[in-house]
C-alpha cells in the first residue's frame, strides 16, 4: 500500500490486476468509470468515493493510498481515533474495550472513538431539525459519499442537505482536549470506507487534523490475532470507555434512532439512494421530514474496508447495546454543548460539483448535446460497454468529449467494415 494519503484522489488502479472486466464500470453510480486500452480509469471530477468498484472488482485491483502501521510506528507516540463500525467486526465475543486495547498492542500509544463527536453532531442536528428553518425532505449528510452525490447528481437538493459540519470536522475541533490528556504526537484515523477516507485526508491542514488514514482492512489480521487471545497481555495502559450512544450511528437507521425522529424514511445502498434522490427533485418526497441515506447496504457496516457481514455486524452491536443499556447515557452530549451548535452549522449550503457538465459555456454544451443526440442514433442502444463506456450515451458523451472514437463501438465498427450492398 501506497504511503502518501496527502493527494486528494486515494482512490488508485493497481493496473497488473486489473482485466478490464468491466465489473466497476457497470456498477459505478455515476457512470465515472471507463475501460481503455485493456484498463480501467477513473474520471475523477464524477467519482463520489462510494467505494462500489471495490467491492465489485473480482482480482481486487482498487486499492486506497493510505499510512503504514511500519510508518506510524516510526513517528512517536500515536493515536488510533477509531470510526464505531471499527468495534463489529470482530464477532459477537469480542467486546469494544477488547478493540480498544489491542490497538494499544499492535503499536499505538492511545485510542479514542468518534462516540462524542457523534453525539455532538447527533445535538447539532435535533437543535437544526427544530429550529423550522427546513426544507423536505431533510437529507442526513453523515454519509460523505451521499453528500457527494448530491452535489454531482442532484444539486437542486444540496439545499435539503442539513447543513451541519461532519463528526469527523466536530473531532478535529475539539481535539485539543483530548491531545492534552493523551499527549500523542500524531493521530490516525482508522476508516470504514473510501468516502470516510477522503473526508479525513480533506482535513489533514486543519486545526485539530488527523496525521494521516489507515485503511481498517490493513490492520484487521494483526487485531485480530491480538483480540483472540484468551489472556490479556495489554500493560494497564489508560484506554477511555467508548462512549455508548455513539456506536449505533455505525448501523443505517442510526439517525432515526438517535435523533428521536418520527416519521423518517431511511434507505441505503448507493443505487437505491439515487432513486429516492430522483424523486425527491420530481417532488414526490414533500411529506417526508427526514430523509436518512447511505451509500453502503447496513450503513457504515457495510463499507468496502469492513470484513464482517454488515447484518451479522449491526446483530451483534444491538445485542451489545441491550446488554449495556444500563451504561448507555440517557443524556446527549450535545446537550452540554448548547451554547456550541452555531460553530457547528454550514453558514451555506454546499455548491455543486462540476461533474456532469459538458463544457463552462452554455453555447458550447448545447452545440455538444446536439452532436451527442445526434451520435447516439448511430448505435445499437444496447449498453453491452463492449467500447468501454458503461452505456450507449455514455459513449456518444465520451466521443464529443475527445475521450473515446464513434470506432470503439463494435456494432458501428463492423456496420462500417461490412460490404457495400451486403445484407448482415
Amino acid at each position: 500500500m501506497r504511503t502518501s494519503a496527502r493527494k486528494r484522489l486515494l482512490l488508485f488502479l493497481r493496473k497488473e490486476q486489473c482485466q478490464g472486466c468491466t465489473h466497476c464500470m457497470r456498477i459505478c453510480p455515476t457512470e465515472a468509470i471507463r475501460i481503455r486500452r485493456g484498463k480501467a480509469q477513473v474520471m475523477n471530477h464524477r467519482c463520489v468515493q462510494c467505494g462500489q468498484c471495490i467491492k465489485a472488482c473480482p482480482r481486487g485491483a482498487w486499492e486506497v493510498q493510505g499510512d503504514s502501521l511500519e510508518t506510524i510506528k516510526g513517528k512517536g507516540k500515536a493515536m488510533a481515533v477509531l470510526d464505531p463500525t471499527v468495534f463489529w467486526q470482530f464477532g459477537g465475543q469480542t467486546v469494544p474495550q477488547r478493540v480498544a486495547e489491542a490497538f494499544l498492542k499492535i503499536g499505538f500509544g492511545a485510542v479514542q472513538d468518534m462516540g462524542e463527536a457523534l453525539e455532538v453532531y447527533g445535538g447539532a442536528v435535533t437543535k437544526y431539525l427544530s429550529s423550522g428553518d427546513k426544507l423536505s425532505p431533510a437529507i442526513t449528510s453523515t454519509c460523505p459519499a451521499v453528500v457527494q452525490l448530491v452535489q454531482v447528481k442532484y444539486p437542486s437538493l444540496l439545499e435539503n442537505l442539513i447543513p451541519i459540519i461532519s463528526p469527523l470536522q466536530i473531532l478535529a475541533r475539539r481535539q485539543k482536549e483530548f491531545n492534552r490528556r493523551n499527549s500523542p504526537t500524531h493521530s490516525y484515523y482508522i476508516v470504514p470506507c473510501l468516502a470516510q477516507a477522503l473526508a479525513a485526508n480533506d482535513l489533514l491542514a486543519a486545526e485539530g487534523k488527523p496525521e494521516g488514514i489507515i485503511v481498517f482492512t490493513e490492520v484487521f489480521n494483526l487485531l485480530k490475532a491480538v483480540a483472540d487471545q484468551k489472556k490479556s497481555t495489554i500493560d494497564a495502559s489508560p484506554v477511555e470507555e467508548s462512549f455508548f450512544n455513539g456506536m449505533r450511528w455505525a448501523a443505517a437507521g442510526a439517525a432515526n434512532e438517535a435523533l428521536g425522529t418520527e416519521g423518517s424514511l431511511l434507505v441505503d445502498g448507493i443505487h437505491l439512494v439515487a432513486g429516492i434522490m430522483e424523486l425527491a427533485e420530481s417532488g414526490l418526497l414533500k411529506d417526508v421530514p427526514l430523509l436518512e441515506a447511505w451509500a453502503c447496504v447496513g450503513g457504515c457496516l457495510g463499507g468496502p474496508f469492513t470484513v464482517q457481514n454488515p447484518f451479522l455486524a449491526r446483530y451483534h452491536l444491538q445485542a451489545w447495546m441491550r446488554q449495556n443499556e444500563t451504561k448507555v447515557k440517557r443524556e446527549r452530549k450535545g446537550g452540554k454543548l448548547f451554547g456550541e451548535m452555531a460553530s457547528f452549522q454550514l453558514s451555506s449550503p454546499l455548491g455543486p460539483r462540476p461533474g456532469m457538465r459538458l463544457d463552462e459555456n452554455l453555447k458550447v454544451a448545447m452545440e455538444k448535446l446536439h452532436r451527442i443526440d445526434e451520435l447516439v442514433k448511430k448505435f445499437p442502444g444496447i449498453d453491452c460497454g463492449s467500447c468501454g463506456s458503461p452505456n450507449c450515451l455514455a459513449l456518444a458523451e465520451d466521443v464529443v468529449q475527445g475521450q473515446a472514437q464513434e470506432g470503439d463501438c463494435l456494432y458501428a465498427f463492423k456496420e462500417k467494415a461490412r460490404p457495400e450492398g451486403r445484407e448482415p
